[in-house]
């Protein structure tokens, strides 16, 4: 039983790789129309309400699409090991009805992610420090709440957020989505304050969360 529940739990895992791919494959070509006909000009596309240049477009996809080839491959080998993940159904997680809230010093770094999400049908608020957070949580209850790590506020912003929102709703989980080097070194600390989780993997994140409800 117990390994049928991890094999569940890597078919789960799978659902937000292939819904961030539907996403890129739907923005590919607006993309490379801007690309194609820039020629140095200052083109912009709007996603998740986030006018993003070119150049950050271009990014965006680039770590996406590198994070999901590497969350692949490690679901590959797990799926490949067991003949019965071939007979398992895979099931997209709906956000549908879920409010979160996203508290990042440069929301347009997470358009993507929230592109995904919202296309899923959740409701992202987006706050730009731990003050303007705080407030909204207290007039609106949510479901979620996502924080980068280091904000102009501090390095360990999101900790101190983490702490704050307890205070406030103890039962509303927060996750961390961080560079690479915060995540793997302020981990305990982030865990130890109430963090439900911490990654610098977006496929990761967007797996964890707790939407429950299948489409």
């Amino acid at each position: 039983m117990d390994a049928l529940a991890k094999l569940i739990s890597a078919l789960a895992s799978l659902a937000w790789p292939l819904v961030l791919a539907a996403l890129l494959y739907k923005l590919y070509g607006p993309i490379r129309t801007l690309v194609e006909s820039a020629h140095g000009r200052k083109f912009t596309i709007k996603v998740a309400g986030n006018e993003l240049t070119m150049e950050e477009a271009s990014e965006q996809q680039r770590v996406i699409v590198n994070d999901l080839q590497s969350k692949l491959a490690e679901l590959e080998k797990r799926l490949n090991a067991s003949p019965t993940a071939q007979q398992l159904p895979v099931t997209v997680p709906s956000a549908s009805g879920k409010r979160i809230l996203w508290v990042d010093d440069n929301p347009k770094n997470n358009s993507f992610l929230v592109e995904s999400l919202e296309e899923r049908g959740a409701r992202v608020d987006i706050a730009l420090s731990t003050d303007e957070a705080l407030t909204k949580s207290k007039k609106l209850s949510y479901d979620i709440i996502l924080s980068d790590m280091g904000r102009p506020e501090g390095d360990k912003a999101g900790i101190d957020l983490i702490q704050k929102i307890k205070s406030i709703s103890p039962k509303t989980p927060v996750y961390i989505f961080c560079g690479s080097w915060a995540a793997h070194n302020l981990r305990n600390e982030a865990l130890s304050a109430g963090a439900a989780d911490i990654t610098s993997s977006g496929t990761t994140l967007l797996s964890a969360l707790p939407l429950w409800t299948e489409s």
